[in-house]
Order: C-alpha cells, then structure tokens, then sequence
C-alpha cells in the first residue's frame, strides 16, 4: 500500500483493454481456457456505411456488464448474477481468456480470410470455446470455416437481412453473402435465419429453394421466441451467428445498416437462450456494430450484454 500522510491508498496499475477484464492472451499456442475471445476488426466488404471495424475495441471498453476479474485485488470474479434468473450465480469458475485481435492487411480480403480461419481453428484445438467479434459479416465464413473437418453443423443466424446475395457487381466476400457462402461448406447441414425483414425476392427464393429456414421478425414476435425458435431443428453441433441490426435501431444504432421494425433487447434474448435447448453451441459471432454511429454506446453495451446472456447459459457455474 502506497502512503500519503498516513493514509493508505491501493496501488494501481494500467491493465490491458480486454473483454470483461479477461486475461489477455496474444500467443494462441498458449491458450488454456474455456472461452476464448478474438476480435476481427475487418470491414472491408461493406457496401454502406464503414465503421464496424471499431467494433471489438467499442464492446471492449464496455464498463460494469461483466467483470471477469477485480481490477483491485486480481482476484476472478464470482461469477454474473442475473436479478431475472436468479438466485443462481453464472459462469462462476469458467476461465476466459481475450486473444486479441487478428490483424487485418489493407486491401487483402482473401488473406484477411485465411488469417480469421488459421486464428479459429487454433482456439479449436485447444478445446476452447470461440466467441469472435466483429467486424462486418463476411468474418462469419472464414470463422465457420475454420470448423471443416468436424461433425456436421448447423447453422442459426440472427440478422435483419438474408445475406444470402450470391456476389456484389462479382465481388463473392461481401457483408451481404456470408450466409450463402457458408451455406456452400459441405459440412454445413441447416440454416435458420431469424429476426429477418429486409430481403429481396430473388434472393428470399432462392434461399428458400437451398433449404434455408427463415423467421422473420414479426414471425417471432407473434407466437413469442420459445414457439418461434421450436422451428430451429434439433442439432448436435451449433453455430450462431449474430448481426447486432436484428434489433430495432432503438436499442442498436451503431450499425451500418439498421433496419425499422427489429427486435427488442428482451426478444433477442430469450430467443438466443431458447435456441441454446436445441442442441449444443459450439461457436458464436457478433457482428457489425460500429461505434461511429452511437455516441451514446448503447448498442455496444447491448452487444457486450448479449455476449454474457449467451454465455451465462452455455456454461453453467462449475464451483
């Protein structure tokens, strides 16, 4: 303890910007924990308005939603209480540990891609669970790609758009096709996307035509998440991927192309939460906030605050 005339103060020190106060862990060949975070701050495939790139640093400088550990005393913290699901106390003994971010090469998005894919499949085989930030949406198909060569997969996407376009004036990696790009990976079985509002016909159909299930969002919001998600197929192996502009720009108008109508904060949660009862998650992303559009960072808590729902769920307290 430093002393002023007497009185004692704590020491501090300057701590990495991490998630939730994770420990910072930028050798991958060293990871040893259950979750692992990696941002991507790549947004070289949007069409509209740029800015998701600041999306990782954005959710990491989120205060209070969760802390993983005391800033003061470097001890882990006991968990996340939720006052709505209580009395239990989440996540208490899960290790997390904050990878970094992968670097991004201008004007490369191929490499970019590789890149995302090799930093994925590393977190996989050290038996880590992997929550990737974004970033615009194409980071969703290298992260799943990284996946080849497991069981097969399924796919549960959140979003206000189909993503589904086949290519942009030729350009095949845009934050428009993701999901189509995915939907042409052998090992991936069904997509569902969810929340959906702004599509195309064209591009609606032929989604439809490969098999993609779609719930769009008035289809959830009618009968409720847990009858809409009851759609979802029963899966042994999930992926979910989540554009922040599923929700309605009241609650998220940090992104790039947000969209009237979307669902509340408490509509997307209970959805996230009911598709964890369809099988087990196995990865997740959250894409396309973009800071410069919200000074207020409501819709980086809102996505910090998604992250911890999701997780509080997918992994159980362990002491």
């Amino acid at each position: 303890m430093a002393t002023t005339e007497g009185q004692e103060w704590p020491e501090t020190r300057a701590l990495p910007r991490t998630f939730f106060r994770a420990p910072l862990c930028p050798d991958l060949r060293e990871l040893k924990a259950d979750i692992a975070f990696l941002g991507v701050p790549f947004d070289q495939s949007t069409y509209g308005r740029p800015g998701a790139r600041f999306g990782p640093d954005g959710i990491r400088d989120v205060d209070r939603v969760y802390d993983y550990t005391d800033p003061w005393e470097d001890k882990e913290a006991q968990g996340y209480f939720d006052i709505d699901r209580g009395p239990a106390v989440f996540l208490r003994g899960v290790t997390m540990a904050d990878c970094g971010n992968v670097t991004v090469l201008p004007a490369d998005i191929e490499k970019n891609f590789g890149k995302v894919s090799a930093a994925v499949k590393r977190i996989l085989e050290r038996g880590a669970f992997p929550v990737v930030v974004g970033g615009d949406h194409a980071i969703t198909y290298p992260v799943v790609r990284a996946f080849q060569g497991n069981a097969p997969l399924d796919i549960v996407h959140f979003d206000a758009h189909m993503d589904f376009t086949h290519d942009i004036q030729g350009v095949l990696y845009a934050h428009g096709s993701p999901i189509r790009r995915v939907s042409e990976l052998p090992f991936v079985r069904n997509i569902t996307s969810i929340g959906v509002r702004k599509a195309r016909g064209d591009v609606y159909q032929e989604a439809l035509a490969r098999g993609v299930r779609v719930i769009t969002a008035e289809q959830l919001r009618s009968p409720g998440p847990e009858r809409a998600i009851a759609q979802v197929p029963p899966s042994r192996r999930i992926y979910v991927t989540l554009d922040i502009d599923v929700l309605d720009p009241a609650y998220a108008p940090g992104t790039g192309t947000p969209a009237a109508g979307g669902l509340s904060y408490f509509e997307l949660r209970n959805a996230l939460l009911e598709v964890t009862r369809r099988g087990q998650v196995v990865g997740f992303d959250l894409v396309e906030v973009a800071p410069p559009y919200d000074p207020s960072q409501i819709t980086t808590r809102v996505a910090a605050q998604l992250i911890i729902d999701l997780l509080s769920v997918l992994f159980p307290s362990r002491v």
